[in-house]
């Protein structure tokens, strides 16, 4: 078998993985948000929420987003990963300890900025400083395509993190919201000290400033676009509790988290395809992107019209009445996110080609962009106007990276006229799904005619997975 073979199955086994692992992560996802409700009051999770979103942002700027150059760097060192990994994991833990000195100097103001205590800051650099080798570890297993491991990986993360949190806020009499942030990370915190002592060790203790600087070269400009990312997703909730009120934030913040659960499933679902595209890009091997690419789009998009049709009855069944709102908001956001997705074809390219200026100046571009039609939506048609911002916003998103793309990169890649065609119809089943809500017949017996159509038009594919997992072997397919 040959390499561009066996990376082939390696990939489609990754992403069946994940898929595997995603699947159970999602199950104790649903069932954890009726427990989670119950058990913390409103403004604890809105304390947990601030706390991640923080360190979300104070992650970026701590490490200066040096984990992303990770796929890009690894196709240029070659045999000597590891001490590339062990320069960059030195480098960034001593420049967020640095950091912390820094916030620790003048700890008096930034605490009223960001609105926690010392020890409350102290806790947050501790879990940025020790999950960093964690993220460095599963990045280079991704690339690697060591699906096992990743498997792995994302079967016990998201599972065990919901679980713990739900217990230790349970058992957490006073600060809730601590019981929530500690179960949240205390799973990567622990793994991803062990993971920095690996990394190390198998550099062999060494540090070269060149890996560090090219890293550099490739993750600073994608500050921006990492936080801009961040305000995108949080702008939204943030507008609505100012402008219009916290019942409404909170309906909006249980909508977008049972939406998120979509974005989670298909980001781990798109991991293996990036490093895959990489490898092909790198070899000059184009002649299964388009092919693979259409398969993803499809997918996803039947992902999307799969979780808004549900929906309403995981609404009906987890939550209190006070949320039956959310099944209006969730249709619009699930295609928003469907959005997100796409236009990480685009970015890809843009990405490989060290584009990441470029990257950085849409990313800030969408989110003013839906900030400003936040303002003016949430003024003159309520709270639901902000799932529809952002769908344009991420719209607006992709749009810009296939401009980006057609800059750098001449060659036809992906079928731009296909993911067309799907987003249409997607935004059409959407409008429907509004229409039909408390009809679940109907909306079952579609969603049940796209899943017919499906199999049968992709009933070979299919046939040949399962030959790649029972004997092991390709069969027609192009990898």
């Amino acid at each position: 078998m040959n390499d561009r073979k066996a990376d082939g199955i390696k990939t489609i086994k990754s992403i069946f993985s994940y898929s595997i692992a995603n699947i159970i992560a999602l199950i104790v996802s649903l069932l954890s948000i009726p427990i989670l409700t119950r058990i913390i009051s409103v403004s604890d999770l809105g304390v947990s929420t601030s706390f991640s979103t923080l360190q979300n942002i104070l992650t970026i700027i701590c490490l200066l987003s040096i984990y992303i150059a990770i796929d890009r760097m690894l196709l240029d060192v070659k045999k000597k990963e590891f001490e590339f990994l062990s320069s960059i994991y030195l480098f960034s833990d001593m420049f967020a300890v640095v950091i912390f000195i820094i916030y620790f100097i003048f700890r008096k103001y930034l605490n009223m900025i960001f609105g926690f205590d010392t020890w409350m800051m102290l806790l947050m650099f501790s879990f940025i400083i020790l999950t960093n080798g964690c993220t460095l570890l599963v990045a280079y297993w991704n690339f690697k395509n060591k699906y096992k491991y990743t498997f792995l990986y994302n079967l016990f993360v998201s599972p065990v993190s919901q679980i713990l949190s739900l217990i230790l806020s349970y058992l957490f009499i006073k600060n809730k919201y601590l019981g929530r942030i500690l179960g949240l990370n205390i799973f990567n915190v622990c793994f991803g000290f062990f993971c920095g002592i690996y990394i190390v060790r198998k550099g062999k203790f060494k540090f070269k400033w060149g890996y560090v600087k090219e890293a550099l070269f490739i993750s600073l400009p994608m500050i921006p676009h990492l936080l801009a990312q961040v305000l995108l997703t949080s702008c939204d909730l943030l507008m609505i509790k100012n402008m219009i009120g916290l019942k409404e934030a909170g309906i909006y913040s249980m909508a977008y988290t049972i939406s998120n659960i979509l974005y989670t499933v298909l980001l781990q679902l798109f991991s293996p395809w990036s490093p895959w595209f990489y490898r092909r890009m790198h070899n000059d091997e184009l002649d299964s992107i388009k092919n693979n690419s259409k398969i993803l789009m499809i997918f996803s998009a039947f992902l999307c019209l799969g979780l808004f049709t549900v929906a309403p009855e995981m609404i009906h069944l987890f939550l209190r009445k006070e949320y039956m709102e959310a099944i209006y908001i969730i249709p619009p956001i699930c295609i928003g996110i469907y959005f997100e997705i796409m236009y990480k074809f685009f970015y890809d390219v843009e990405y490989f080609y060290k584009r990441n200026k470029l990257i950085a100046i849409f990313s800030v571009s969408a989110s003013i962009i839906n900030i400003i039609l936040n303002y003016f939506g949430l003024k003159i048609f309520g709270y639901r106007a902000a799932a529809y911002t952002t769908l344009i916003s991420y719209l607006i998103l992709l749009i810009l990276h296939y401009i980006g793309m057609k800059k750098v990169e001449k060659r036809v890649l992906f079928d731009t006229k296909f993911l067309m065609l799907i987003s249409i119809i997607l935004l059409i089943l959407g409008y429907v799904n509004i229409i039909i809500v408390y009809n679940f017949i109907l909306r079952y017996v579609l969603l049940l005619l796209i899943g017919i159509l499906l199999l049968i038009k992709y009933k070979n594919l299919l046939l040949n997975l399962l030959y790649i997992f029972i004997k092991k072997e390709k069969v027609d397919f192009k990898e």
